[in-house]
């Protein structure tokens, strides 16, 4: 009788699965928070954990076209993602440490938010990176379209309210630690240079 209901439960668990993105490339050290390698053509659903090692890199490609790459030494959630032809996206990823590059599709009405340890961020359509450091700390980007990034550490009724940051330019940037985000920055080249060889293409 146990195993019936656990068969039960097992089928029922995975007619509830919801898919978000699939496995698209993969090098080095990449996989899932229970150590299985990851391999082109994986299929990932909601709740999956990944991460890569010290040469890892892995893209993924979402059921609404949206591309994302973990860099190396990162770790990933993935909260929750709904995408459908009758319903707008509504995506929220989680990311613990490292760094990831986005190019989301625009969706009327939907929203793709990545959280860290130390923000939020917000966006419709764009393309941009989220780095978080060994101190938690977390970098924004912007390529191109806008996002907006707003601190989530702790506050206390004495400190001032604090506002979303709007990056609207190409290489505009912020910083955001556990009280605040900085004001927009203009990214160096040699910082941007050093971003990119860590994510490689998104294409």
């Amino acid at each position: 009788m146990k195993s019936v209901v656990l068969c039960l439960s097992l089928l029922s668990s995975a007619a509830f699965a919801q898919q978000a993105c699939e496995v698209v490339a993969v090098s080095g050290d990449a996989q899932r928070i229970d150590g299985k390698a990851l391999a082109v053509g994986d299929k990932l659903d909601v709740g999956t954990t990944l991460r890569t090692g010290t040469a890892g890199r892995v893209r993924l490609k979402f059921i609404d076209g949206s591309v994302l790459v973990l860099a190396d030494k990162s770790q990933l959630r993935i909260e929750s993602f709904s995408a459908g032809s009758t319903k707008p996206r509504e995506a929220e990823l989680l990311l613990e440490l490292g760094l990831i590059g986005q190019r989301v599709n625009p969706s009327v009405g939907g929203s793709w938010k990545v959280r860290t340890p130390t923000a939020v961020t917000a966006v419709r359509g764009t393309e941009f990176t989220v780095e978080v450091g060994d101190d938690r700390a977390t970098a924004v980007l912007v390529k191109t379209g806008e996002v907006d990034v707003e601190p989530i550490g702790p506050q206390t009724r004495s400190v001032k309210p604090r506002y979303p940051v709007r990056l609207a330019k190409t290489n505009s940037g912020t910083r955001c630690d556990a009280k605040d985000c900085s004001d927009v920055m203009t990214w160096t080249a040699d910082k941007v240079q050093r971003v990119e060889q860590r994510l490689g293409s998104l294409d």
